[in-house]
Formats: structure tokens, C-alpha cells, sequence
């Protein structure tokens, strides 16, 4: 009788767990691994939650969307399923081998003029919503405010808002065309208006970063709209006052995040990645957008199906912000177009870089870590037309700065040569090697032509530094008056002192940035390029 109880008892389990495998409990998870802009990190854990109620498994990786494009054109996004840029130009641009399948907008955020509260009050712009780039150029060349813009080729709100400059100055109703690019007039309109800015990023993230950081470093900046909402309400945690946003008039600028899937041949990744999509369009999903500062889905679509449940600490009309606001986005671009554009803003227009690059090469950075250096030195030290590049390689001493002005082909390469026989050794004076950085300087400044560059300093440092120079540092940054206005960009490698290098960018308004297994894209961030 116990036997036939045990086998009954034994059957049931069975069944049970034949029905469980039915019905996918016990099925394995499906795993998702996506490339995508760090402007979505935010977003992670709720996706992170989503898949674990729904038999998935889903990680991250994060890149700029100028990166991301450049990979998939290169065709080395293998090791991803998805990527999940911050604008549909990355991957207009990058997609060149029709590697993306079932690419859908997420979310969207208009580009935004965004000015301290006060000096906006002072210009008189408060609640005004038709102010023209005109203005905005002549109030910056007037010095009534210190504008930003992140660099147009490095990130998607800069190429985003450079695009919707010659969209506006060329008052076409239809997309950008080559002829625009190639009218003179235009182009000496562009170079006017890009000559106001006093401080270029890498990124949107670290211009905002940087502002909440020290919000001395300048007044004003283009954002996406989502970017500043985030900025204000930590501006405001802080006691800070926040900034005002101004919706560009007309066809404007709107940032599309589409996330879009590569995995090909993989029914159970594209049938679990269309079950993601499905849940980003749902009502659930827009709210927890909204909670973020983003327009859910496509620019056609609203905001939210439930307007009374918008959380007006996020949407505050103090600030501006208006989820009501009509966007009229401006029509993309051809390709070729952006293209073009993007190469003409690189070697023509934006102001020229006036970069200082310290690198470490003291003992901290033996083996392998000084070969990745000189091989990333070789791809950043490339000649362009209106560039200064001066390297200065430093341990306890500091070695002769290379100087490479322009297109000097013979000085880039006798640079490259005499940094690749250098060897990792001694102790580190990073100090004393900032310091010579700044003399670097010195010529331009002499000479008066520092106004024409976008000056910056990129300081590389892996391992703990002699502070014996410090004092006079920052004595002589206090002293001299151009110091104030160069950021201080730190690249942390191996054992590096966080609080040496956080006390340097901080104090210049720079960002500190490391370089976890690419020293190259590390370096390529600092350097804005």
C-alpha cells in the first residue's frame, strides 16, 4: 500500500513539474545584451525588473552614440543583440550594412536653449518663445552669458542641435541639402555662431555634470530638454538656482532613442526582444518615462494618455518646462548629408582645440599599460587643420613638449617617434607636469590668440602623485588669470589617487573620466574628439 502512495505521490510530482516546464517556468532565461548610450542608463532598472518577471536576462553596455554608430559601420557589434542610441541620425549614419532589425523610438526630448534663471530674468528672455539663434549669437558675443554646446561629432544632443543651426540658418522647409553645406554665407554664419561658445564636451551628460559640479563653469548651454529637467532637480537638491528652458522656435532639433535588434537567426532573442518593445509602449512604461524627463515613443505621440498624473516636481512650468509644447521636429537628413555636415564641422567651423595632453609614464604604467597609450596617442595626435596639439610626458621629471600645430604632418610624426621609444619608469609628479601644462599655454596667451581656441588640459595619471608641487599650483592658478578658464580633464588609470585628480577637476571646472580596459576611448572622451 506504501509503494502504490509513494508512486502516486512520485507521479503527481512529475506532472507538476511537466506542467511547469509547459508552461515556461522552468524554460531557460532568454538573454539580452545591449549596447547602448549612457543617457539611458537611467532606465536600467526597470528593464532589469521587466526581465525578471518575464523569463529574461538583460545587461547593459554602455558607449556614446557616435561610438555605437561607428561600430556598426565597422560591423563589430557582435557580442550585442541590441543597440539603444540616444538619435536615429547614429544609426542613419552607422547602419550601413542593414545590421538593425524592428528599430523603434523609445523615447524623444526636443533640444533646449537653457540659461540660469537670473541671467535669463536680466536678458528680459523669460517667457518669451521666439528667440532666434541671431540673438542667442549676439548675447553670447556680448558676453551676457558663457555658452555650451557638447561637441557635434562626439555626442547625439550636439550633432542634434548643430544640424538643427544650419537647418534654421539656411530657412529651408525641407531637409538640409549639400548645396546648403556648400554656400559660403551659410558657412560663414556657422563659424560665427560656433565662435560664441566658451566651453565644448565630449557629451551632453558631462556638460551637465560639470554645471551642477560648479555651477561657475558657465551660463548657458544646449540640452536635450530630459538633460536639464535632470540637472534642475539637482540643482534645486542643492539650494542651487535652476535653469530656464527656451523651446527653439520652428523646425527644431528632437532627440529619437530607438532601440533596435541585431540578433540575426534568433527566433527566441527576437521574440523576446518584441516583447520588450511591447512593453515600452505601454501606458506603465510612459509613466515611468515621464518620472525620467521623457517624451515616451515617437515625437508624433503624446506625452502620456493620463496628463493629471504628471509629476509637475519633473515637468515644473517654473522652470519652463511645457509637456504640452508642440514639437515640430526638423526633417532628417540624407546620410551623405550628415556626413558631410559632421566633416565640414570637424575641419572647418567649431573653434579650434588648443589641447595639452599630460600623460603619464612613470613606473605606475609598465607592461601593458604604456603600449596602450602610445598605440591611442597614435590615433589622437593625427594632424587637422585648425588643432594645437602639444604632449607632455611626465614622471618625476617632466620631458620637452611635442608641439603639433594644424596639419605640421612631419611635427605629428616626429612626435609619434619620440613618444614611442619612451619607457614606463620612475616616480609621478603630476603637479609640476600641470603646471608645465599651463606654460605650455603661455605663447598663445602672450601673443593674444588664446581667445581663438577652446583650451583644455588632459591629464593622464596611474598611480598616487608627489604632492610637494601642489601648493604651488594652485598658487600659480590663482594668480594667473587664463588658468581659471581651462577645465582640467582627468583620465584615472590603474592605482590612481581619485581625490588628487577629482581636487584638479573640480576646482577647473573639468570632469574626471576612467579608463576601464580602453585607454584609447578614455583619453578620446577627455579630449572631446
Amino acid at each position: 500500500m506504501r509503494t502504490l502512495f509513494a508512486i502516486f505521490v512520485a507521479l503527481n510530482a512529475l506532472l507538476v513539474v511537466l506542467l511547469l516546464v509547459y508552461f515556461g517556468a522552468f524554460a531557460p532565461r532568454i538573454a539580452l545584451h545591449v549596447l547602448a548610450d549612457p543617457a539611458n542608463r537611467a532606465l536600467e532598472p526597470a528593464l532589469v525588473d521587466w526581465a525578471e518577471d518575464n523569463n529574461a536576462e538583460l545587461s547593459f553596455t554602455y558607449r556614446g552614440s557616435a561610438e555605437i554608430a561607428r561600430d556598426l559601420s565597422e560591423g563589430t557589434v557582435g557580442a550585442f543583440d541590441a543597440v539603444w542610441p540616444s538619435d536615429t541620425l547614429w544609426v542613419t549614419l552607422g547602419d550601413t550594412g542593414k545590421a538593425i532589425r524592428h528599430a523603434t523610438p523609445v523615447h524623444h526630448s526636443p533640444v533646449v536653449l537653457a540659461l540660469r534663471n537670473s541671467t535669463a530674468n536680466t536678458l528680459g528672455w523669460t517667457g518669451r518663445d521666439d528667440i532666434t539663434l541671431q540673438e542667442i549669437r549676439e548675447a553670447a558675443g556680448e558676453g551676457r552669458f558663457r555658452l555650451a554646446m557638447p561637441s557635434a561629432t562626439q555626442s547625439a544632443t550636439g550633432a542634434a542641435t548643430y544640424l538643427g543651426m544650419w537647418h534654421s540658418l539656411s530657412g529651408t522647409e525641407g531637409a538640409l541639402t549639400a548645396e546648403h553645406l556648400a554656400d559660403e554665407s551659410l558657412r560663414d554664419d556657422m563659424r560665427a555662431l560656433l565662435d560664441r561658445l566658451s566651453r565644448t564636451s565630449g557629451g551632453s551628460g558631462p556638460l551637465t555634470e560639470t554645471l551642477v559640479a560648479n555651477y561657475e563653469a558657465f551660463d548657458a548651454l544646449f540640452a536635450s530638454e530630459a538633460q536639464v529637467i535632470t540637472a534642475n532637480r539637482q540643482l534645486t537638491a542643492k539650494g542651487i538656482e535652476p535653469l530656464q528652458v527656451f523651446y527653439l522656435p520652428g523646425a527644431q532639433p528632437v532627440l529619437e532613442s530607438p532601440l533596435a535588434l541585431l540578433a540575426e537567426g534568433d527566433e527566441d532573442k527576437e521574440a523576446k526582444f518584441l516583447e520588450l518593445r511591447d512593453f515600452l509602449e505601454t501606458e506603465e512604461a510612459r509613466l515611468l518615462l515621464s518620472r525620467q524627463g521623457l517624451r515616451a515613443g515617437s515625437v508624433v505621440e503624446p506625452l502620456t494618455g493620463a496628463p493629471d498624473d504628471l509629476d509637475r516636481s519633473v515637468w515644473n512650468p517654473d522652470w519652463g518646462i511645457d509637456p504640452a509644447h508642440a514639437l515640430t521636429p526638423m526633417p532628417l537628413p540624407e546620410a551623405p548629408v550628415i556626413a558631410e555636415a559632421l566633416a565640414l564641422y570637424d575641419t572647418e567651423l567649431r573653434k579650434p582645440a588648443l589641447t595639452v595632453w599630460v600623460l603619464d609614464v612613470s613606473s605606475a604604467m609598465s607592461g601593458q599599460p604604456i603600449a596602450d597609450l602610445k598605440d591611442a596617442m597614435t590615433g589622437l595626435l593625427q594632424p587637422s587643420p585648425q588643432d594645437v596639439s602639444i604632449v607632455i610626458p611626465y614622471n618625476h621629471n617632466i620631458l620637452d613638449p611635442m608641439v603639433i600645430e594644424g596639419e605640421d604632418t612631419a611635427a605629428a610624426q616626429a612626435a609619434l617617434r619620440s613618444f614611442g621609444t619612451l619607457q614606463a619608469t620612475g616616480g609621478m609628479d603630476m603637479y609640476y607636469a600641470v603646471y608645465e601644462a599651463f606654460e605650455a599655454m603661455s605663447p598663445y596667451v602672450e601673443d593674444g590668440t588664446i581667445p581663438d581656441y577652446q583650451p583644455r588640459i588632459v591629464l593622464l595619471a596611474a598611480g598616487s602623485s608627489d604632492t610637494e608641487s601642489r601648493i604651488s599650483l594652485l598658487a600659480y592658478r590663482d594668480q594667473t588669470g587664463f588658468t581659471k578658464d581651462v577645465p582640467i580633464q582627468v583620465v584615472a588609470f590603474g592605482d590612481a589617487d581619485a581625490g588628487q585628480l577629482a581636487e584638479l577637476s573640480n576646482i577647473s571646472s573639468g570632469r574626471l573620466f576612467r579608463a576601464e580596459g580602453d585607454m584609447g576611448r578614455a583619453l578620446r572622451q577627455a579630449g572631446g574628439l
